[in-house]
């Protein structure tokens, strides 16, 4: 888990806070999710609502914590994270997903989750998370912050992922750059080691959205 260093607006300290569990993961998932908040005694009162409409009914307002279980690899559940977070502005979210790609992750924290929480963690991170985004904090996994903050790309770096979005082959990029193939996977193997990614898709993804959002 990394807490990112820059502060959520609007969340006050855990004690005044309500957890709002939205189990549309199911019965197991849901149980999960209460067991682990409940066992962190941290004087957190759960509400559980079973579905979009149900918990945007309810008009939280900070400082209460909304745990959104959705999956961020998919385009309609993040669908749903974007309308909860227009209908719910001052509420924080914890979105709970399955292992996504680091492509997934950053799209989460755009579309309006405050932390992420993968599945198989709940037990030994979400209390902690929770925890975190009441005190103002953002959290993602560890293993995926590269994907989240901005990477210092070098020059060459930038050239070759601008022409991986255009579709380029590494032998056209190559032919391209007047450099071997081989430096080229190199740059790669660099620009993938400081995304946090394994592919050339999210790598392209990646580059696309910090382009987009830098504008």
């Amino acid at each position: 888990m990394a807490v990112l260093s820059e502060p959520v607006a609007g969340t006050p300290t855990l004690s005044a806070q309500l957890c709002v569990v939205l189990a549309t993961g199911g019965e197991s998932i849901r149980r999960r999710i209460e067991d682990s908040l409940h066992k962190a005694d941290q004087g957190i009162n759960l509400v559980l609502v079973h579905g979009v409409d149900e918990l945007i009914g309810l008009e939280l307002e900070a400082p209460m914590i909304a745990v959104l279980v959705c999956d961020l690899d998919r385009p309609d559940e993040m669908a749903d994270l974007r309308r909860v977070r227009r209908e719910l502005q001052e509420v924080s979210i914890v979105a709970v997903t399955p292992p996504a790609t680091g492509t997934g992750v950053r799209r989460g924290l755009d579309a309006g989750a405050d932390a992420i929480v993968f599945e198989p963690m709940i037990e030994s991170t979400l209390a902690v998370t929770v925890s975190a985004v009441g005190s103002g904090q953002a959290v993602v996994p560890r293993e995926l912050r590269a994907s989240v903050q901005r990477p210092a790309l070098s020059h060459r770096e930038r050239q070759v992922l601008t022409y991986v979005t255009e579709g380029l082959t590494n032998s056209q990029i190559a032919d391209r750059l007047f450099l071997s193939e081989s430096t080229i996977k190199s740059h790669l193997s660099s620009a993938f080691a400081k995304f946090g990614v394994r592919s050339r898709r999210e790598a392209a993804a990646l580059f696309l959205e910090f382009d987009r959002v830098a504008q």
